[in-house]
């Protein structure tokens, strides 16, 4: 019940402060771009604009959203709230991958006109971006501004992108695939694809970074809120 009654908080609190807009103006740029884009090139460049912004944008949004509640003093408050640190994290984690998934549907069923394989794609995006997420979100508690997580964001951002962004123009390399990013964007291509292979390391691979960064970020936000909760109320 707890952890139902965070998701609509954070639901709330990211339509207040205008997440779901950016999603919904982003969106319909990548939507345009798609139907503009010709037919040959449509496959390349909607897997790159699915893992790019609405798998991998979260890890911006999610450091927003933490340096919102701390400007506000809502952390302070952590001392005297019920919620156990797995519950902010998941609350928080989840309710913005699924408005990721909502965003990477819309864009792939209205942009390129079908989605071969949409329960496919959701699930992978949505894990996807639960998983980018939590990089944000542990990387927000060491900032110290908006403009110091930014600062601090880049290299992360970096090495989450960088490999699947060269594999999908043919770089390739073993070590490549054992980066979350490059998993996620052969499971975006393989549901565009009009035959469905399933892969068994995409989900390892993502199951596997999915378990260690729910419980460094576990760790992490304990420590991070306790801290700020010893401030005075």
């Amino acid at each position: 019940m707890r952890l139902m009654n965070t998701f609509k908080n954070d639901i709330r609190f990211q339509v207040k402060y205008g997440f779901y807009f950016l999603y919904t103006f982003f969106s319909a740029v990548y939507i345009v771009l798609l139907r503009m884009t010709p037919a040959e090139y449509k496959g390349i460049v909607g897997s790159l604009i699915v893992l790019t912004d609405p798998a991998m944008l979260g890890i911006f949004f999610i450091g927003g959203i933490w340096l919102l509640e701390k400007g506000e003093g809502l952390h302070r408050f952590w001392r005297i709230s019920p919620l156990r640190p797995i519950e902010y994290v998941l609350g928080k984690s989840i309710s913005l991958a699924a408005l990721s998934t909502l965003s990477a549907d819309l864009i792939v069923w209205l942009g390129m006109g079908r989605i071969y394989h949409v329960l496919y794609l959701s699930v992978g995006v949505f894990i996807g971006a639960v998983i980018f997420n939590l990089v944000g979100l542990i990387i927000a508690t060491y900032a110290r501004s908006v403009n110091h997580y930014m600062l601090i964001a880049i290299l992360p951002s970096i090495f989450v992108s960088i490999p699947p962004l060269l594999t999908a123009f043919n770089f390739t390399h073993p070590v490549l695939e054992v980066f979350p990013g490059t998993a996620l964007w052969h499971l975006i291509v393989n549901a565009m694809n009009t035959s469905l292979k399933l892969n068994g390391w995409i989900g390892i691979n993502l199951g596997f970074w999915l378990v260690c960064l729910l419980l460094l970020a576990n760790k992490r936000i304990e420590v991070a809120l306790q801290s700020e909760g010893d401030e005075k109320i």
